[in-house]
């Protein structure tokens, strides 16, 4: 009977330990084994909880993805009903959401509601915030070739020649950011703000804000009289959510900004940061956002998204910066090296970086809509469109976009009798294989407002004869490319490709610029 009853202890403890055993096997497989499962197909992993109204999610074994804020989910719905309901909910249980964004139906929550009522039942699906940052300091680049770019060393109104259009009066101006300290250029600036970060608008952490305002606004902003809704969605290091960056946009949307400046990113697009993107488009804000430090292929979100005017960095000569991101989605490039801003403690400094390029398209937008009040904003920025210089590759490009903004053109788009004819680009792809014969293409543009009838392009490469083409008729903003061909210097080389090109107006006495009617350029290969 002993060994019966031995027999039967056993059997019963290996099948309580199978049991325990399956459990945890389940437990430690992931969320889809407790009725949570999860959707990468869009790129982003969103979130399918229980549709049990009881069923506690298995918060432990859910995976975050990388970059992703730990111990959160952001859940979305699709009607109102539903969110609020869902709201309800967590406070019969006695629980609370961290946030929520009314105008989107979403909610943001934490491990302890996260294990409370199953969104799923009331419609929800999850998603989670991210990791958002400001444009890191430039991406480091060998010295020498840091070396050649050149710093403004102005302020932002310096830089621009003066007033562009309006000063900014009656324009409200978004700023997503790290905050923004006091300071004596913001003495007669009507400033709005929030913090959504902690740590106060003005905390630590503050001087890049306070930097990018200071482009926009101020007495050394583009637009001077603009008034600025400022919301701290950065911490003293710099760093936010997504969740948070979403929030502000539909804060300042909500508060009527005209303009919105995006001078942060993060490389996770998530549907959180689209619907907040849609919000703000379906509200007539324009967004400008910074294309990002790092020298990626890529642009951050939100500067990718096809509603936001993305903004690279040129220097004083109008050279990319080197460090930017390329991308075929940059809409403009701005002044980005060295320029003059304010600091904390009534100070100033030389502020880099794309960061600094997008409240230059953002201060010059405000001035325009302040002139401009019969136009909409997108003839707004059709009109910045109009007037830019081109740069890089024929057209649209990934490292200069459309081209640099050009204000003495801005100011003087309606003045039709301008003649100003410029020798645009030289440009030799950066794939150019050494030791091969390449195409260099040699543009023209006229940046003039009349029409160009004739004109001649010389061009020299090396210690050649001169080439000669002749320009035919050009309308304001056109360009035209004619190619030579050249030996590319051969990887193991000392010796440089110098190319040298002029072009001149059938009447050279009329045009208003002979400083921009010559270039010249040289290519080394890039010894490895």
């Amino acid at each position: 009977m002993k060994d019966a009853r031995g027999f039967l202890i056993l059997w019963a403890l290996i099948i309580f330990g199978a049991w325990i055993g399956l459990s945890v096997s389940k437990w430690q497989s992931g969320a889809d084994e407790k009725g949570i499962t999860t959707d990468t197909s869009a790129g982003e992993v969103v979130i399918n909880f229980p549709e049990a109204p009881d069923e506690i999610p298995a918060t432990l074994a859910i995976v975050f993805p990388e970059h992703a804020i730990p111990g959160e989910m952001v859940v979305h719905f699709t009607n109102r009903k539903d969110y609020q309901e869902y709201l309800r909910a967590l406070i019969q249980a006695g629980l609370a959401p961290i946030g929520q964004i009314d105008e989107l139906l979403v909610v943001r929550i934490g491990k302890d509601a996260m294990s409370g009522p199953s969104p799923g039942f009331y419609g929800g699906e999850g998603s989670f915030s991210y990791r958002v940052q400001r444009p890191l300091p430039p991406v480091a680049v060998a010295p020498e070739q840091y070396a050649q770019l050149r710093a403004f060393g102005e302020s932002a109104r310096s830089i621009v020649g003066g007033p562009v259009e309006g000063d900014g009066s009656g324009v409200l101006v978004g700023i997503l950011d790290s905050g923004i300290e006091t300071h004596p250029q913001f003495d007669d600036v009507y400033i709005v703000h929030i913090d959504l970060a902690g740590g106060g608008v003005a905390g630590p952490g503050a001087a890049h804000g306070t930097a990018v305002a200071s482009i926009i606004a101020g007495s050394e902003g583009i637009a001077p009289a603009a008034e600025l809704f400022v919301v701290r969605v950065l911490d003293d290091e710099g760093m936010g959510n997504s969740f948070h960056v979403a929030e502000g946009i539909v804060q300042a949307v909500d508060l009527g900004v005209d303009v919105l400046n995006m001078s942060l990113g993060v490389y996770q697009d998530t549907q959180l940061m689209r619907e907040a993107i849609r919000y703000a488009e379906d509200h007539d804000v324009i967004m400008v956002a910074a294309a990002g430090n790092d020298g990626y292929t890529q642009m951050p979100y939100p500067a990718a998204y096809p509603q936001v005017l993305s903004v690279t960095a040129v220097d004083r000569v109008g050279r990319q910066a080197l460090f930017p991101n390329q991308s075929s989605s940059i809409d403009f490039a701005a002044p980005g090296v060295g320029v003059l801003t304010a600091k904390e403690n009534g100070g100033t400094m030389l502020f880099s970086g794309t960061s600094a390029a997008a409240p230059f398209v953002t201060g010059t937008l405000a001035s325009i809509l302040s002139s401009e009040t019969e136009c909409s904003h997108t003839e707004v920025v059709d009109l910045m469109r109009r007037t830019l210089d081109e740069a890089g590759a024929p057209g649209v490009d990934p490292v200069y976009g459309a081209g640099v903004v050009n204000w003495d053109r801005l100011r003087e788009r309606e003045t039709s009798t301008i003649l100003d004819v410029a020798l645009a680009e030289i440009y030799l792809p950066a794939n150019a294989l050494p030791g091969t014969t390449m195409p260099v293409e040699v543009i023209v543009q006229n940046r003039g407002t009349s029409w160009l009838t004739s004109s001649t392009l010389t061009v020299i490469v090396g210690k050649g004869e001169p080439v000669d083409f002749t320009i035919g008729t050009l309308g304001p903003g056109q360009t035209t490319t004619r190619k030579v061909y050249t030996q590319v210097p051969s990887i193991d080389s000392a010796d440089s490709l110098n190319i040298a090109a002029r072009v001149v107006s059938e009447e050279p006495l009329d045009d208003v610029r002979l400083d921009n009617n010559t270039k010249a350029v040289f290519f080394r290969p890039i010894q490895k």
